[in-house]
């Protein structure tokens, strides 16, 4: 079995509607890592993906360094998704993202471009939320960012954050990591001690008030 870690970036577009059908981004860019079932990184994918309503938003060229020049010759959504769907192969995968977001952009936006390729129903039933996933792990309500699991793992972030390829292989670390039960423990030690201290003696919020700050906003990539 394969396990598929994906990142999308998308652009923010003036809201169309179709009938029932609403789309308020469109994926301008396709990361993936592929591993193998002992976790071990085997192959990588990068696309951009050209929009088919309106040019980059100014903040989102800004986030990710994705300008309309890029986009220029990319393949439209579904070819991207039909490329993709190749690269992913036959074998039995499993797919992860950094939270539910980037399976809801393919879904949005397969159903409002009428894309109806089997990848979508291969991913929809083999989807992961590492996100929530890792949360767990630590013991913790509350979804982190990123970033704060690659630092809280003690690892250097990979490339540049809000590219999809560097956000797929910084996940792709992580969730190595979080399959090997003794390693992670390891390396986890001082987080996982620090969550699991008895709250009486001393509360997480009182310890530690800059992290649990940093995780009061809502959860981004």
């Amino acid at each position: 079995m394969n396990h598929i870690v994906i990142d999308l970036e998308m652009n923010k577009i003036v809201k169309q509607i179709r009938g029932d059908s609403k789309l308020s981004s469109e994926l301008i860019e396709i990361g993936a890592v592929k591993m193998d079932d002992h976790f071990q990184v085997i192959d990588t994918y990068q696309s951009y993906v050209s929009p088919d309503y309106g040019k980059m938003d100014k903040k989102i060229i800004e986030l990710t360094g994705i300008t309309d020049d890029k986009l220029v010759g990319a393949p439209r959504y579904k070819e991207a998704m039909d490329q993709f769907a190749k690269w992913i192969g036959r074998e039995d995968t499993q797919f992860y993202s950094w939270s539910l977001s980037d399976i809801r952009q393919f879904q949005a936006e397969a159903e409002f471009k009428e894309y109806k390729g089997e990848i979508l129903p291969r991913m929809e039933a083999n989807w992961n939320d590492f996100q929530e996933e890792y949360s767990k792990l630590l013991g913790i309500e509350k979804k982190i960012r990123l970033k704060q699991a690659v630092s809280s793992a003690d690892y250097e972030f990979t490339g540049a954050q809000h590219t999809a390829l560097a956000d797929a292989v910084n996940t792709a670390e992580i969730l190595r990591l979080s399959k090997n039960k003794e390693e992670f423990e390891r390396v986890m030690k001082p987080v996982l001690d620090l969550f699991r201290m008895d709250k009486q003696e001393s509360t997480l919020l009182d310890m530690c008030p800059e992290f649990f700050a940093s995780l009061s906003n809502l959860p981004e990539k």
